[in-house]
């Protein structure tokens, strides 16, 4: 083998094996990033939930969010959890899956924040490890955070400025990694958020309320939904409820907007996180993935809590995959606007994106994906457009 060849295999390995090599190099405070209102005092934030995909991503989700960054021009994306398939692989085969999203969002050059979610380390690359390939990206704003323990990767803040004044914080989002599976008693189940989490939120919404001289408002994004949902969901029976685990029957209540067709999988113990923002007092949203079809947004104690649909279509989808929106204001940081924006609305009109749609959704039969497949095909060719599938 000569030495010009040994080199480049060389320097390939050298680069992927950097992926081992795990640090929290940045904390919120370092994090590269100043994000402030806009010249209308508003700041949009969307919303991609569950993309749970790898290498190559399906061409439809990539079109839905390519239409929805360029239909709701956000100031920044955020990105909830299950980002990737857990199966994806290897570290190259990582760096390849969260590529196939992360360049899209460079390329329109929008400000990305991410959390993890159960499925992201499924595989042999670990949180960290993904957090240093997102940390590539010019566009991506998060990070590690501070060292809090296993499965805390990626529990952070990203503090939103004054829109004339860049040095004035007004408004805070705090980043939360769910972590995946219970590994703290025998109860089974998805992961609850750490106590040593909860105690940096404590000790850190101090520090800023204090460096700022009052209370920062803020909202939240984690995975996993926190355990309270089911105290702000009424209880229903087989006729009524709208979402089951085969015995116990829940819907929303009076005046809530959005659906609740799937039943909630949070955790089952609390180690006490709403509790924590609830007695704080600055959080006014908690925004959640996890449940692929719940579009609800309902309130518990002040606090509202949203499920935000999954963009992506290669794990189970439906009528309802969509993103969200939440728009801030600058003239009053005390609400905020939201809603679920889904794919049959935003391509309503487009025949190929329709056919592109009963090609891959779980809800058309076999004869009508037989059917779109020839039609998008016809469309691809007259409309030049990308014959994927």
């Amino acid at each position: 083998m000569s030495k010009k060849i040994l080199a480049v295999i060389m320097a390939v390995v050298l680069a992927f094996g950097a992926l081992s090599v795990v640090s929290f190099a940045k904390t919120s405070a370092e994090a590269d990033t100043h994000l402030q209102f806009d010249e209308n005092g508003e700041f949009k934030i969307l919303q991609f939930a569950d993309m749970q995909d790898g290498f190559p991503m399906k061409l439809i989700t990539k079109n839905f969010m390519r239409k929805a960054i360029e239909t709701e021009n956000p100031d920044l994306i955020v990105l909830s959890g299950d980002n990737i398939n857990g199966t994806a692989g290897e570290s190259i085969t990582y760096s390849a899956a969260i590529n196939e999203f992360m360049s899209i969002f460079e390329e329109y050059g929008v400000p990305v924040a991410a959390v993890f979610g159960n499925h992201d380390a499924e595989g042999n690359i670990s949180r960290a490890q993904q957090m240093e390939v997102y940390e590539k990206y010019d566009c991506f704003v998060g990070c590690a955070g501070e060292d809090m323990g296993n499965y805390t990767c990626g529990t952070y803040y990203v503090p939103i400025y004054s829109s004339t004044d860049a040095e004035d914080m007004l408004f805070n989002i705090w980043m939360v990694d769910s972590g995946d599976y219970n590994k703290e008693n025998d109860l089974g189940g998805y992961a609850a958020v750490t106590k040593s989490q909860i105690e940096w939120y404590k000790n850190t919404e101090a520090e800023l309320a204090a460096a700022n001289g009052e209370v920062v408002p803020s909202i939240m994004f984690q995975h996993i939904v926190v355990p309270e949902i089911f105290d702000a969901l009424v209880p229903a029976d087989a006729e009524t409820g709208t979402c089951t685990n085969g015995s116990i029957y829940y819907k929303l209540p009076e005046g809530a907007k959005g659906l609740l067709p799937e039943y909630p999988c949070p955790p089952n113990y609390n180690n006490g996180e709403f509790d924590a923002f609830y007695e704080n007092g600055n959080v006014l949203g908690m925004f959640f993935g996890h449940d692929h079809h719940n579009t609800y947004e309902v309130e518990y104690k002040g606090i509202m809590l949203c499920n935000t649909p999954g963009v992506g279509f290669a794990s189970y989808n439906g009528e309802n995959n969509g993103a969200r929106t939440i728009t801030l204001h600058e003239d009053d940081l005390t609400t905020f606007d939201t809603e679920i924006v889904t794919y049959l609305e935003l391509f309503e009109g487009d025949d190929a994106a329709m056919a592109l749609y009963e090609l891959n959704s779980d809800t058309t039969d076999v004869l009508t994906k037989i059917v779109a497949f020839f039609k998008y095909l016809f469309l691809a060719v007259f409309s030049k457009i990308p014959v994927a599938f």
